[in-house]
Order: C-alpha cells, then structure tokens, then sequence
C-alpha cells in the first residue's frame, strides 16, 4: 500500500452502511480482493458480511468486477455515460412518436403529447431519448407542396439558358438590371411542426398545402445589377384589377295620371333585374395594372439604367 500524502491521506473506512452514496475504493478494494482469493469457497453473501457490505452491493460489485475487471476497483460513476436511475422511454415509445398512424396529436407540442400519450417523463428526457433510439427524430417544420413550374415557363426558361450559354459575366451579364417586384402577407404563418424523424421532410405524411394569403398583405420592388443597386426598397400599393360599371339610373317614379299600380310595380321589377351584379375581382399574388406599372415602377427602372450608363456607355437591358 502506498505511504499517505497531504493529496491522498489514509482514511479508514466506516463501519457504518453506504446509505446509497458511492463506496470508498478500500472497501471495494477489500471486497473484490476477497471475491478473487476465494479459496475457501465462500459464497457472495458470507463476502459481504465480512466486508460489512449489503447483499445487493456486493451482487453490484461482483457484476462490475466481472465486467470491467481490476478497473471496478475505482469509483465508477465518473466512468459511466449514463448516469441516474434507466429511462423509463424505450425505443418502441420513440418511434410509437415518430408514427404518423400511432401519434395522432404528432403536430402538438411535446407537452400535449406526453399527456396524449401517458408518458411518465418530461420534455427535456423525451428529446433526449428521441435523438437516441431514432434517427434525430424531433419537432421539424413540415414541407410545403412545391410549387408546379408549368410547361410553357420551364420551355422559357430552358431555351433562355441555351441562348445565352456562352456569354461571360463582363460584357454580357454585367450589362443586365435585373428587377423584381415581391409581396409580403402578415398573416401567413409559418409551416407547422410535426414529430418525424431526420430525413423524411418530403414524405407525404409530412407535407402540408400552404394557406391561401388573407390579402393583407404589402408589396415591394427593387432593381439590381452588377455595378450597382437600389438604395431603397419600394412600396407600392396593390394596385388590382376593378369592375366599373357606368352609373345605373335612378329608380324610376310613379306616373299617377297615365299608369296603374300594376304597371308601375313592373316597371320596377324591370328595374331591380337590370342592375349589375357585384362581381369581385380578386387578383392572385403579385399582380397590378399595366397602367399603374408604367406610372409607379416603370420611371424608377428608367432611372437605374441611366445611372449605369454613366459607368458605361453600352447597350443595358
């Protein structure tokens, strides 16, 4: 036995039972030192007496003697990776979440599904546990349904790519202001957040169709090519297409002298069935008149090109 030091003095074990705490290595030395050099062939429970040692430790020492050898001599709680009492989540729980057929309340938060589902843990051991027994599962955003490019556009833009394939940056593509007008909804939310597991975003099961805009929404514009760019953004209004109708005549009077009731109440019901029916006129996304488009956006665009002129005197598109 090595001499005490000042860092590691000699301190003798206590008689008294461990209470739950971690055993000092000289009681667990001695024990496992007399469970190796047993010629006498005692059994576990006359070696744990002797040691003053509960049955249940001593079965718990000779475990990890026989596991990790001369190395469960030392404290073994600094060398476990989980400590604590076992989980009570298992691996089928886990992936009982991440089923979209077995987790109806998938989309919820994990409280309301620890509810839901009776599980007797809390949010931050459920997220750990997730990551461990699936593939990363956890709360992901749902995947949109992509938008469908049609036919007449992907040809556009294919033979755009092929006409210009060959052209550089300096004396082609410098020479470009690009603009763009954009709309913005408020009200739009974000895509919900679901239970699935790492990688199985495009999975039917986890995609949802976008919500059609409440029309509160405000709408921007900007230019910008390679010797320079808008300094600000533009706001413009929804500028949507309207039905005018030319003003309807009054409602027609009464001619005492030269008709009866009968005739006048025709002439009315004639009237009411002429009048215009109130149709609405709602345009899809990032739509405006041709007239307000020339008007508002048009003259900005006009003068970004002139600025770039002053860089150099070419052909801009």
């Amino acid at each position: 036995m090595a001499p005490p030091t000042r860092l590691d003095p000699f301190r003798t074990p206590s008689p008294e039972p461990l209470n739950g705490k971690e055993a000092s290595t000289r009681r667990k030395t001695k024990f496992i030192d007399a469970f190796a050099h047993n010629p006498e062939g005692k059994s576990l429970a006359t070696i744990s007496r002797d040691c003053k040692i509960g049955p249940s430790t001593g079965r718990k020492w000779r475990d990890e003697y026989i596991t990790f050898g001369e190395m469960a001599k030392k404290p073994m709680r600094s060398e476990s990776a989980i400590l604590g009492r076992k989980s009570k989540v298992t691996k089928l729980i886990c992936k009982k979440l991440c089923s979209p057929s077995q987790n109806p309340v998938r989309m919820q938060q994990y409280e309301a599904q620890i509810v839901y589902h009776n599980l007797p843990i809390g949010k931050r051991q459920l997220q750990r546990k997730m990551k461990e027994h699936t593939k990363k599962g956890g709360r992901y955003k749902c995947g949109f349904v992509k938008k469908v490019i049609s036919a007449k556009n992907r040809g556009e833009r294919g033979t755009y790519g092929l006409e210009h394939v060959y052209h550089s940056l300096f004396g082609f593509f410098d020479h470009i202001v690009y603009t763009d007008e954009a709309h913005v909804d408020p009200t739009s939310t974000a895509p919900p957040l679901t239970t699935p597991e790492q990688g199985t975003r495009d999975k039917p099961e986890n995609i949802v169709e976008r919500l059609p805009l409440q029309g509160v929404r405000f709408h921007i514009a900007a230019w910008i090519s390679w010797w320079g760019k808008s300094d600000k953004l533009e706001f413009y209004n929804d500028e949507e297409d309207k039905v005018e109708h030319p003003p309807y005549p009054t409602k027609p009077r009464r001619r005492p002298t030269t008709e009866t009731e009968e005739e006048y109440q025709a002439r009315v019901l004639e009237w009411e069935a002429g009048k215009p029916h109130a149709v609405e006129a709602k345009v899809q996304g990032n739509a405006m008149t041709q007239k307000y488009y020339v008007e508002r956006l048009l003259p900005i665009y006009c003068d970004a090109v002139e600025k770039m002129r002053l860089i150099d005197d070419k052909t801009w598109l």
